[in-house]
C-alpha cells in the first residue's frame, strides 16, 4: 500500500512556489565585454604589434646616415674658409701641378715677401681665368692655412703663359694647394645689423677701404675710399690720376665721386648706388651686383689682401 504524503497546511497567505532560481552576476557582463574590446583591439593592431615583437626579439643598431665626405671633411666643423679641402703639394724645386687637364702651375717660388708662379694654359682652347674662381691656399710647417690668395682674372691663349706675382703676409711657407672654389661652396658670413636689418662691411688694405652697405646681409650700396699721406712718394702722381677718374666716374649716373685734401692727406672717395649703377661694367674685382651677399665680398676680398671687419 502507497504511503500517502503528510500534507502540511500553512495558515498564510498564499506565494507562489519557485522550483529554481538563477541569480544573474553583474560583473560576468562586464568582463565579457571587456574581453570583447580587447580582442577587437588585437585585430586592429595586429601588425603593429608583430612589428614590436620582432624588434623586441631580433633587435638591429641604427646605423647613423651620414653623408658622404670624399674630402675627408668632418661635417660638424665650425664653418671657417679653412675648412675647403683639396689636395697640398710640398713646395719644393721644380714643382709643376695640373689643374683639371687645363692649366698647369710652375715656376713656383717664394722671395721678399711675394709669391710668384706661371700659369700654362694646356688646353686647346683660349682660356679665360674671369670664368673661374682659382684660389691658391698656403700652407706653413704645422699645416695651418696661412693665407689664401685669388687669381686674378687673366686671358691666356691656347698654349700660352702668364707670370704672377702676389704679396704675401709670411714667408715661411711649406705646402700649397690651387683649386678653384665655388661662390655657394664659401663659408658663410653674417655682418651683424641694426633693428632695420642694415649693416656694413668694411674691407681694408693699405690706404683704401671699401664699405660695403647692406641691407638683409646683401649689399645695395659701395662706398670705396682712398686716404694717401702728403708723404708718399707717389702723392702728385696719385692725386692726378684720381682726379681724372673722379671726373670719370662722375659722367655715369648713380655715381659721385670726389678728391679733396684733408689734414695733409689726400681723399679720393667714390659713392656707387647699384640701383642704378651696373658694378660688372667696372673693371675692378671688389664691385659687386646689387643683392651680392656678404660671404662673397668677405670671402674674396681677403683673399686680395684685405682685412674685412664688420
Amino acid at each position: 500500500m502507497a504511503r500517502k504524503k503528510k500534507v502540511v497546511i500553512v495558515d498564510q497567505e498564499l506565494t507562489p512556489t519557485v522550483l529554481a532560481t538563477k541569480k544573474e552576476k553583474k560583473g560576468s557582463v562586464i568582463w565579457i565585454l571587456f574581453i570583447f574590446i580587447i580582442f577587437i583591439g588585437v585585430v586592429i593592431y595586429l601588425p603593429d604589434i608583430a612589428v614590436y615583437v620582432e624588434d623586441y626579439l631580433n633587435p638591429q643598431v641604427d646605423v647613423p646616415n651620414t653623408p658622404s665626405n670624399p674630402n675627408g671633411n668632418n661635417p660638424d666643423d665650425s664653418d671657417d674658409s679653412s675648412d675647403i679641402k683639396v689636395n697640398e703639394y710640398q713646395l719644393v724645386d721644380g714643382l709643376t701641378i695640373d689643374v683639371d687637364g687645363i692649366i698647369t702651375l710652375s715656376n713656383i717660388a717664394i722671395a721678399n715677401n711675394q709669391i710668384s708662379f706661371s700659369i700654362n694654359n694646356i688646353s686647346n682652347q683660349m682660356l679665360d681665368l674671369a670664368e673661374y674662381n682659382y684660389f691658391m691656399n698656403l700652407y706653413n710647417a704645422n699645416n695651418t692655412l696661412v693665407q689664401r690668395v685669388m687669381v686674378s682674372d687673366e686671358v691666356i691663349p691656347n698654349g700660352g703663359r702668364t707670370d704672377l706675382t702676389y704679396d704675401i703676409v709670411d714667408s715661411n711657407i711649406s705646402s700649397i694647394s690651387f683649386a678653384e672654389v665655388n661662390e655657394e661652396d664659401y663659408p658663410a658670413h653674417v655682418v651683424q645689423a641694426d633693428e632695420s636689418g642694415n649693416a656694413t662691411l668694411s674691407c681694408v688694405r693699405n690706404y683704401e677701404t671699401v664699405n660695403y652697405l647692406l641691407t638683409d646681409n646683401k649689399v645695395y650700396s659701395i662706398q670705396d675710399v682712398f686716404i694717401v699721406p702728403v708723404t708718399d712718394v707717389n702723392y702728385n702722381t696719385l692725386y692726378s690720376s684720381y682726379q681724372a677718374l673722379a671726373a670719370t666716374y662722375n659722367t655715369i649716373g648713380g655715381i659721385n665721386s670726389n678728391v679733396t685734401v684733408v689734414n695733409n692727406a689726400l681723399n679720393f672717395t667714390t659713392n656707387i648706388n647699384l640701383d642704378t649703377v651696373n658694378a660688372n661694367s667696372f673693371n675692378s674685382k671688389i664691385y659687386y651686383p646689387k643683392n651680392t651677399d656678404a660671404k662673397i665680398m668677405n670671402f674674396e676680398l681677403e683673399a686680395q689682401g684685405y682685412t674685412c671687419n664688420d
